[in-house]
């Protein structure tokens, strides 16, 4: 918001305010209070100016003495608040109360007893005693007299600024035509360090606090809102053309999560298919137990046995207690998901590629066994569609030690029938066909040691396959992590392998060594050593690398060496990357490496590839340019030239995109210097049926693998919290995700759909108050917080509430008249007494509460507030707002003076602690008779009094009780007080 929306915003406040007292006082005119906006708008717009004000002595001239001022405060040119003042013959007398506590002086003000003292700037102790004559104010370097008509003692201590200059070592300048007092001071006061620690905070690096509104649940339902990502796909050659189809889609059904997946050609209509239904409990009770969290049955992929992953779907079930909600084993990951056929993937890990995956086929795409490095470990997926289409996904795992924790354990069972599938029962798969039985287990024995065995058998048509593995994680010192890992099978097949990791100076170092024997006992051995991380991240770009180095020996295929490095630097748009591999095997060695280049000029992005090689034979192999430019809002053109030099063959191609709100439509044109030539339109958006309105929505986004939620906002006209049939909903309104950064706008139905939100990630829901086109509307509540599923269309209603506001003004009864009181705390209680609104009641004694919900509140005086000027409450007024919206004034709130009473106490002692006094009490307690015992609090000595009875004089029973106290050994004294009450 700008400043001068940020003043007329203000200005529209107040003359709210005007407005009402304008018809609470039938003699102020409206040329009054356009008269009061001019000036404030005046004061809040113009730029401040040092005034001395021993120059403007014709201006405070005309100021009368003793009149009650208002005076805005700034330190440094920066406004802080408003101060009362009074004015004197030669300058002005500061409230004491009001300039310690907008300059944060721990300084207590006590203005019946006539004394002020604690600590001002820099720890100083400061010390004004103005029950002698004349008024005594110390430094901690001298003290200062102060005459008569420097110091004013009413409600509060004022004191002139002359004075204040000479104790405080503040200067003070005057500005009486605008009413401002200006300070400055050669060292930050406590107000200036809080205002530098703020700033410093907002330019820390953003890190968003955790979801903290009440988090609603997401139950599986017997049938969902189902969901649906749908491709479209034709190509044309000079030799054949092709239609292909691919949908993938879940819902919830029979109280389970169901996804399905189907594809197929236009000459087979039903080329590749799975259907799994999963159900999920991540409630922290359950996950702190041994019950399961997961349960999936249908095409599962078979449970994990040592590094031997397998990514093929098999029918069967599988049930786990993942107690971390992070699928990681020995310290590796497999990062796997749906994915539409002929798409292309690239893994990247702190910016550096580290592996792809071309033309996936079968709707999945699967990355197994990634060593995750010690430290950070940012994951960046990339996705090329077939027509030029790109799309990002990133996950992200912190390693610094042990996945669990000690007592926790985790387990997966799955029972498989390998080469079968619900829908097809010839499937080729890696582990044959038969009936397998998996599990494993991983048990925490302390913090920082985990041991884990796993186990499968599977019945095969010829033999038997019985597999085993064990090993355990050891975190040393939180700097180094080891893992060790044995498998066996009865195939005499076995594997040893062991890893290290650690950072050193910020870089994540990694050591593997494997040692491998296959059923004829031919041994294989790895080393492998990978060094990666930053060496610059500053204004002047980042720049990360990645040094691997392996080396292979094995019985049947000899040495294999190899050491490759990569690097990447990007800089304000730019970025730069190349990839270097040396390779030797027992008969050659090689040298090739890539270099990729991108950077975005104006309206255009380019992306330029250059691969080459240095030896056996130094040669540039193939270069690449790809331009990409926006024409429109939803319309972008690409054009792709290749040149394959070890081929000779050039190639173009040319691509359209559409991208609306709805769906993709691409389109593209290859050719070559063959002649060869190809056309593809490809079609892809996602469909969603609307169970509670029957009606279809249509998304460009997947739905499929991430949560949706289909949100309400409506007017309730009777707070009742539901939308009742003649309640309507609000339509323009910004509901927003906070963390995971989605936000829709609300239909003239009052819907909002908000797609793309990452599964199992919690996120707070709000709306954005800023887009209510009624300014008199409010949230109901601050907002919740769920957890999407995959998949998963979740309904919720937000409601708002019309807006009350309650006014008044505080009065202090003298007598039988009363007066104004200005400056009172006033907190708003609700019925359940909890606080949901404080202000300060202005000069006038005028207060004002605004954005109210519905219900029943009270008004009380801050109680530190009546103690400080010696006040108690005379009333106790509640009031009840309706859903309608209800402007109350006249709320009152009336003081008057605390009585005072003079009577004697049997003082058992003074004490700087009202804990120490309380603990003391409870040692002498069982030694004395005396049951009625209560403290008092001397604010001139800053002392609690532990009283153990009180008469109106010193009477023989007070007498009496001190005798008693003192024959147990025991200090007690009959003293005289003034009790105020």
């Amino acid at each position: 918001m700008t400043l001068n929306n940020l003043v007329y915003a203000l200005l529209l406040s107040i003359s709210s305010l005007l407005s009402n007292s304008v018809i609470a006082n039938p003699n102020s005119s409206v040329g009054d209070a356009l008269t009061t906006l001019r000036a404030i708008e005046l004061k809040l717009t113009k730029p401040v100016e040092v005034i001395d004000y021993k120059n403007k002595e014709n201006q405070q001239q005309r100021i009368a003495t003793g009149e009650l001022l208002i005076l805005s405060l700034y330190l440094n040119s920066y406004y802080l608040g408003e101060v009362a003042a009074i004015k004197s013959e030669q300058s002005v007398q500061v409230s004491l109360s009001d300039l310690f506590d907008i300059l944060q002086f721990a300084m207590n003000v006590d203005a019946s007893n006539r004394i002020a003292q604690g600590v001002g700037a820099n720890q100083q102790p400061l010390f004004l005693n103005a029950a002698v004559t004349p008024a005594v104010f110390t430094s901690p370097t001298q003290s200062y007299l102060l005459a008569k008509n420097q110091i004013t003692i009413e409600d509060d201590i004022y004191v002139d600024i002359q004075s204040l200059h000479n104790t405080l070592n503040l200067e003070f300048n005057i500005d009486y035509p605008d009413l401002e007092l200006l300070i400055s001071s050669d060292s930050p006061l406590p107000v200036e360090q809080q205002r530098y620690r703020q700033s410093r905070n907002l330019k820390s690096p953003n890190k968003r606090s955790p979801p903290t509104l009440p988090w609603k649940a997401s139950p599986y339902k017997a049938l969902s809102s189902p969901v649906a990502d749908l491709q479209l796909n034709f190509t044309a050659s000079d030799n054949r053309h092709s239609t292909n189809y691919s949908l993938l889609g879940t819902q919830d059904f029979a109280y389970l999560s169901a996804e399905y997946f189907l594809s197929g050609r236009s000459t087979d209509l039903l080329t590749n298919s799975r259907l799994t239904f999963t159900k999920q409990n991540l409630d922290k009770e359950i996950k702190n137990s041994f019950m399961p969290t997961e349960i999936s049955f249908g095409d599962v992929i078979a449970t994990q046995v040592g590094n031997s992953y397998s990514s093929q779907y098999a029918r069967g079930v599988k049930v786990s207690n993942n107690v971390t909600n992070r699928k990681i084993v020995n310290n590796q990951v497999n990062l796997s998901g749906a994915i539409q056929p002929g798409w292309d993937v690239e893994l990247y890990r702190n910016e550096i590629l580290i592996d792809q995956q071309l033309s996936l086929a079968d709707g999945r795409y699967i990355f197994d066994n990634i060593h995750l490095l010690f430290g950070a470990n940012n994951f960046e997926l990339i996705f090329y569609g077939p027509q030029g289409q790109v799309e990002r996904k990133s996950d992200y795992y912190f390693v610094d030690g042990n996945q669990l924790k000690q007592g926790q354990g985790n387990y997966e069972l799955s029972v498989t029938e390998q080469g079968k599938q619900l829908l097809n029962n010839n499937v080729s798969s890696s582990q044959g066909q038969g009936w397998q039985v998996a599990g494993r287990y991983e048990q925490g024995l302390t913090d920082n040691i985990s041991v884990y065995t796993a186990t499968s058998g599977q019945k095969n048509t010829d033999d038997d396959l019985l597999k085993y593995a064990f090993g355990t994680n050891i975190s040393l010192f939180d700097r180094l992590l080891l893992n060790a890992n044995v498998e066996k099978n009865n195939n005499n097949e076995q594997e040893f392998e062991f890893t290290a990791r650690t950072q050193i100076a910020e870089q994540s170092l990694l050591f593997s060594a494997t040692n491998r024997t296959d059923e004829q006992q031919q041994d294989f051995n790895s080393y492998q050593i990978n060094l990666a991380g930053g060496l610059m991240n500053n204004t002047y770009g980042r720049l990360s690398y990645q040094n691997n180095v392996l080396y292979d020996d094995s019985d049947t295929r000899g040495r294999f060496k190899q050491v490759s490095n990569q690097f990447n630097y990007s800089y304000s748009g730019f970025a730069l990357s190349n990839q270097l591999l040396w390779q030797q095997d027992d008969s050659s060695k090689s040298t090739f490496g890539t270099t990729r280049f991108q950077k975005r000029f104006g309206r255009t992005y380019t992306r330029f590839g250059i691969d080459y090689s240095i030896s056996p034979v130094s040669e540039l192999v193939s270069y690449e340019a790809e331009f990409s430019r926006n024409l429109g809002r939803d319309l972008q053109a690409e054009l792709t030239l290749t040149d394959s030099l070890r081929n000779n063959i050039q190639s173009a191609e040319l691509g359209l995109n559409w991208q609306s709100d709805k769906f993709s439509l691409t389109s593209n044109l290859n050719y070559n210097s063959n002649d060869d030539w190809q056309l593809g339109i490809y079609s892809r958006f996602s469909l969603g049926f609307d169970v509670e309105h029957n009606t279809y929505f249509v998304s460009k986004r997947s739905l499929t693998n991430t949560g949706s939620l289909m949100l309400r906002v409506f007017l309730d006209q009777n707070n009742n919290g539901i939308m009742d049939d003649d309640e309507h909903g609000v339509a323009g309104v910004k509901v927003k995700g906070v963390h995971n950064y989605r936000q829709a706008i609300t239909d003239e139905h009052g819907v909002a759909l908000l797609t793309s939100m990452p599964a199992n990630r919690t996120t707070d829901i709000i709306l954005d108050r800023n887009s209510f086109e009624d300014p008199f509307l409010i949230p109901a509540n601050e907002g919740f917080s769920i957890t999407p599923r995959a998949g998963f269309v979740e309904y919720m209603d937000f409601a708002l509430n019309n807006a009350s506001e309650v006014e008044g003004v505080v009065y202090q009864q003298k007598g039988d008249t009363t007066q104004i009181q200005p400056f009172a705390n006033i907190a708003l209680l609700n019925e359940k007494g909890d606080q949901v609104a404080q202000t300060q009641a202005a000069y006038d004694g005028y207060y004002l509460f605004t954005d109210l919900k519905p219900g029943q509140y009270k008004a009380v005086i801050d109680d530190e507030y009546k103690q400080r000027k010696q006040l108690k409450n005379t009333q106790n007024i509640t009031v009840n707002l309706s859903p309608q919206g209800d402007v109350v004034m006249g709320v009152d709130l009336t003081l008057k003076a605390l009585s005072a009473t003079t009577g004697s106490i049997a003082n058992a002692g003074s004490f700087s602690s009202l804990n120490i006094l309380k603990i003391y009490y409870r040692l002498i307690a069982p030694r004395i008779e005396q049951q009625e015992a209560f403290y008092m609090h001397d604010k001139a000595k800053n002392k609690f009094i532990l009283a153990l009875a009180y008469a109106t004089n010193s009477s023989p029973e007070l007498i009496s009780v001190c005798d008693s106290v003192k024959a147990q050994g025991l200090k007690c004294v009959v003293e005289t007080h003034k009790i105020l009450h």
